[in-house]
């Protein structure tokens, strides 16, 4: 028996990778039997795992009959095996898989019918398999709409003060900004990308939660800088000033700056700045002008630039105070130490309530958003990708939000865009459509 099955295992490997453009698969049975061996069965079983989708293979019938038999009964047993390789193929493979019986002596005829034909037949069966299912691919969505991105070249030995297309300013004093090994070069490169309105918010792929609990947003940027490709952070001690635009919409008190992370898992969270404490690190080596200098001649030259820079300072306070006053009158006044996500941010509690569950298709695997019409905040949603359970906890009851889903499909975005007002533990359905990266820019800017 074990030397069967090397041989067949054996016959097995060289037909597979045969140069027939069919390949050709012999099943053996034995003496006058119809029904298939267990080894036999193995092998069918492997060369049906080993097929690639898509592609055809062919079974051929082997085994002795004997004489005695006319040729009537050796039909009958040539044709009941065919059929018993086709009803294990059946078993192993799916509905769209293609079976079929014919007799290689005349390929005209697709299967055999006369089975009391004077003429023997010499059977194959013929499996051609289904195209296997291909995993859709997905996109992001900040992949698929990029948010646009402005870029300013800096002297990051010099005060710069830097304004965004939406009025964000970013004010960076000298030697705030420094590369991985301490030094500080003359150019730098600062990437800002501004997030205002909900809309945008989505666009992002971003939400306004900390731990689960829901912000209230005066805007979200994101900032980034580097030279010559070397990422450059905020210096020790050192941090950069903000101003966030409200305009002259009423301003809201008790305003954080929050810092976007990501853990392990992948999931983006905002870490409120408050609470965290900073050590101070003494820098073994010194450089000015990117040449290691002592300590201190470097302090003594920082100290002389403080000089010339307050004296400076002090010749453009009187002209330039009463518009710095009015801008600063306008705008969530914010320092951060560090770059990348940075949002200006307050905890929004009530005191009634509720957990809203949306139910969607998991075929798109979508994101879910609660954008508030009358509150500057966006939602995620904890999704439960068994059943497409969506569940937003601790939402405000009575406000009135857009139930926002989206997903990119194999490039084809698919989005929907409902208005509902929360009520206590309220259920809703949410279908997505096909739709066009024109259609959901257009879907996305109705929510700012």
């Amino acid at each position: 028996m074990k030397m069967l099955t090397a041989f067949l295992v054996s016959t097995l490997a060289m037909a597979y990778f045969s140069d027939e453009p069919i390949p050709k698969h012999n099943v053996y049975f034995a003496w006058n039997e119809p029904e298939i061996k267990s080894t036999s069965r193995l092998v069918i079983e492997a060369i049906y795992s080993k097929t690639p989708a898509g592609t055809k293979v062919r079974f051929g019938i082997e085994g002795p009959i004997s004489s005695a038999h006319n040729t009537g009964d050796k039909n009958r047993i040539t044709s009941e095996r065919a059929n018993n390789i086709a009803a294990l193929l059946k078993q192993l493979g799916s509905d769209k898989d293609q079976i079929e019986i014919i007799d290689v002596t005349d390929p005209y005829l697709t299967k055999p019918s006369e089975l009391t034909s004077s003429k023997p037949f010499l059977l194959e069966v013929v499996l051609t398999k289904a195209q296997g299912w291909v995993a859709p691919a997905f996109t992001s969505i900040d992949e698929f709409l990029p948010l646009p991105v402005q870029t300013f070249n800096i002297n990051p030995r010099e005060d710069n003060r830097l304004v965004g297309q939406h009025g964000t300013v970013i004010n960076i004093p000298a030697f705030t900004l420094e590369l991985k090994t301490g030094t500080v070069p003359s150019t730098m490169i600062v990437e800002l990308k501004e997030v205002y309105g909900g809309g945008t918010i989505v666009q992002a792929n971003l939400h306004t939660q900390s731990g689960g609990r829901m912000l209230q947003t005066g805007g979200t940027l994101h900032i980034d800088a580097k030279t010559n490709g070397s990422q450059a952070q905020v210096a020790t001690g050192k941090s950069l000033d903000f101003e966030f635009p409200h305009g002259n919409e009423m301003s809201e008190e008790g305003m954080e700056m929050f810092n976007g992370r990501v853990d392990r898992n992948g999931k983006f969270d905002w870490l409120p700045k408050r609470g965290k404490t900073y050590e101070m690190v003494t820098k073994e080596k010194f450089y000015i002008n990117e040449i290691e200098v002592s300590q201190e001649e470097y302090y003594a030259r920082i100290a002389a630039w403080e000089n010339r820079k307050a004296e400076r300072e002090r010749q453009e306070a009187i002209e330039t105070q009463q518009a710095s006053n009015d801008a600063a009158a306008d705008a969530y006044l914010l320092s951060s130490n560090q770059l990348g996500w940075i949002n200006c941010d307050k905890f929004y509690d009530v005191q009634e309530k509720t957990d809203v569950i949306v139910m969607v298709d998991t075929v798109y695997r979508p994101s879910v958003r609660l954008v508030f019409d009358n509150i500057k905040s966006v939602m995620g949603g904890e999704y439960d990708h068994r059943n497409g359970k969506v569940t937003f906890r601790d939402v405000p009851v009575g406000e009135s939000v857009r139930l926002v889903g989206y997903s990119i499909m194999d490039g084809t975005p698919y989005m929907a865009n409902r208005t509902v007002k929360v009520s206590d533990k309220l259920k809703q359905d949410l279908k997505l459509a096909a739709t066009t990266k024109k259609e959901m820019e257009a879907e996305l800017a109705s929510l700012n």
